[in-house]
């Protein structure tokens, strides 16, 4: 594979790759992709653009880059603390014991950090569920890196966490009112790389009149809305999704998050409004006390979900990894070893195929971007990545799909487009270094703001 000299900064020419469109007239086929002013141009076979670089696809894998549906992206500078915990520990240490010494650069430098490693591996969009708003200035520090970043993101503004046990779990405080600036002034427009959504804590995690009343502020300001549901006991008991029904408050501007423990009747009333839902399947293997992933729950109830990461302080940031916990706890299922929600004889299954459009074109509609990302169509904004089907994990790639998800990694990433924008190239991230030199500096000062010894 080789790289020609770019006559022209923004026109790309891939040729003879292995295209994974994820669209449904054009299918997965054998050809060329044509990208000019950010946007896909042409998709088809034997293209020639005389003024476009040209990228040897051969032997490739070309996709739409990975969109992660749901990733609190300020913690990036704390990653892999603590594999072992349980929601309880995570919350304890992270979000409760760490949370309220963030000052505005360590917010920027958490996200630039999230930010990189994502594209490291392929996401070119993420959905940053900030719970992070300590003040303005902290708000405004993450929008920054995402924008210096390169990466598309969906800026999910959310609550502090300083006092962050009056926040959550039955709060009575309202969403902060500084999303009206950040509406009006920062992110007003929902046709740029950075947009606007609101992550609303919902009935589970404030009353139902906070909830009724945050939702009225969100759709007052045109914004999609995330919500956390389905968390492990407790949310088996407050039965959000039931509550926004019954409320008349559910509708499709919703991504829901977990549903572990929502029940299949709540999963249905979801489904029947329309409304997405974003899977953490790595993260719920891992963290006890959250519930199982729902994903073949989802598919029963007839909707197809996103897929996303959550936080680098339990899992690798990657979408590899997600797809594979996904369909390792599938074969639990499967097996007859899964979660009492599972045991219900004919769930649906998935394949590889059906992981890369959860981790694709699913996530985009989750984020309510489809019209512009998600799939390799003409006229669409130009995110996409190659991947290296003749490394030596992936060979000999006999089935695409299963190779990429049952071995994949973020090395395999040859290239990365976002906007038409090349930000990994030759297998090599752009930026970076400096960094993640800055990110270990951020931690030591947290660790030492918060009295805590630095881990060995």
């Amino acid at each position: 594979m080789s790289y020609q000299q770019q006559p022209h900064k923004d026109r790309i020419l891939i040729k003879g790759a292995y295209l994974m469109t994820q669209d449904d007239k054009l299918g997965n086929l054998v050809g060329d992709v044509l990208v000019a002013d950010g946007r896909i141009l042409r998709i088809g076979q034997d293209l020639r653009d005389d003024e476009a670089r040209l990228v040897d696809g051969t032997g490739n894998a070309v996709l739409p880059g990975f969109i992660d549906t749901h990733r609190h992206n300020w913690q990036g500078a704390l990653r892999n603390l603590g594999p072992a915990w349980t929601y309880q520990e995570y919350r304890s240490q992270v979000q409760i014991g760490l949370g309220q010494y963030f000052e505005p650069e360590d917010v920027h430098i958490g996200n630039l950090a999230a930010d990189l490693m994502s594209l490291d591996s392929g996401v070119t969009t993420v959905r940053d569920e900030s719970h992070i708003s300590n003040s303005p200035e902290h708000s405004d520090a993450a929008i920054a890196a995402h924008w210096e970043s390169g990466i598309r993101a969906v800026f999910d503004h959310g609550w502090p966490s300083t006092e962050a046990e009056q926040w959550q779990f039955g709060s009575s405080r309202t969403h902060p009112d500084d999303i009206r600036r950040i509406r009006n002034e920062v992110l007003s427009d929902d046709s740029a790389r950075v947009t606007l959504n609101a992550m609303l804590r919902g009935p589970e995690l404030s009353t139902a009149d906070v909830a009724a009343q945050d939702i009225r502020l969100a759709r007052e300001l045109g914004l999609r809305i995330s919500m956390h549901v389905g968390l492990g006991e407790w949310g088996a008991q407050q039965q959000a999704v039931r509550q926004l029904t019954e409320s008349k408050l559910l509708a499709s501007d919703m991504t829901f998050i977990h549903l572990c423990t929502s029940t299949d009747e709540e999963l249905r009333m979801l489904a029947a409004h329309g409304a997405t839902a974003s899977v953490a399947s790595a993260l719920e293997v891992f963290m006890p006390g959250l519930g199982q992933p729902a994903t073949n729950r989802l598919l029963a109830a007839g909707v197809r979900p996103s897929l996303s990461v959550d936080t680098e302080t339990i899992v690798s940031g990657d979408m590899f990894g997600v797809m594979r916990a996904a369909l390792a706890y599938q074969q639990l299922i499967i097996a007859g070893a899964a979660g009492p929600m599972d045991r219900v004889p004919g769930l649906p299954t998935f394949d590889a195929a059906d992981l890369i459009a959860f981790a694709t074109i699913e996530g985009a509609r989750a984020c309510g971007i489809d019209d512009r990302t998600g799939s390799l169509t003409p006229g669409k904004e130009a995110d996409l990545i190659m991947v290296r089907l003749d490394h030596t994990n992936l060979l000999p790639a006999t089935n695409v799909a299963a190779s990429i998800v049952a071995g994949g990694h973020a090395g395999n990433v040859d290239l990365v487009v976002v906007a038409g924008e090349v930000r990994k190239e030759h297998g090599v991230l752009k930026k970076g270094d400096a960094v993640f030199a800055e990110a270990a500096a951020s931690r030591d000062r947290l660790f030492h703001a918060a009295g805590l010894p630095l881990p060995s």
